[in-house]
């Protein structure tokens, strides 16, 4: 007669493996999804420099060209440039601020509209008041239009500084 044998460790827990390997693979990909929305956010973050700099590239070419006006010839000449410039420096702010994530989100066109649809109306409407309150003060061509961009501008800034804030509170209740 043959004594049963002990079953091993390795036979015992054959049975509670593919249980436990999936809690272990629903826990892990849990994690995976987490880290995924938390990159999401961050790539969402604009840097704190983004706002200020933004603001100057709109207003600095209105002063320039404010500066321009009259003097003919080479300033025309500066004033065109600097603006030229202020716009590479947009573009080249925006590719800063993107390649600054550590993760980059590429986001479609109407998704990057439909989540400012109430901030850039805003922005705008605030930048045409301003240039109404100018004119209607009877402010020059040109303080007008530094009003304008520097309205835009803040409100470029404010923005960023409000996105930020929303995308902090967003990680905190996700930690």
């Amino acid at each position: 007669m043959s004594m049963p044998t002990p079953s091993s460790p390795s036979q015992e827990d054959a049975g509670e493996r593919p249980v436990a390997s999936a809690e272990y693979a629903a826990g892990a990909l849990s994690d995976v999804r987490l880290a995924q929305e938390r990159a999401g956010l961050r790539a969402g973050l604009t840097p704190a420099w983004y706002g200020p700099a933004a603001a100057v590239c709109l207003v600095g070419p209105s002063v320039v060209r404010a500066w321009s006006d009259g003097r003919g010839g080479v300033a025309t000449v500066i004033a065109l440039l600097v603006s030229v410039l202020g716009l590479g420096v947009v573009v080249a702010l925006a590719r800063a601020a993107r390649r600054g994530a550590v993760v980059l989100v590429a986001r479609s066109w109407s998704s990057r509209l439909r989540r400012s649809r109430v901030v850039l109306p805003a922005v705008f409407a605030a930048g045409a008041i301003a240039g109404l309150v100018c004119w209607a003060a009877g402010a020059g061509q040109s303080v007008t239009q530094i009003g304008v961009f520097g309205v835009w501008g803040i409100g470029v800034w404010g923005a960023c500084l409000a996105r930020n804030a929303s995308v902090r509170r967003a990680l905190r209740r996700l930690a």
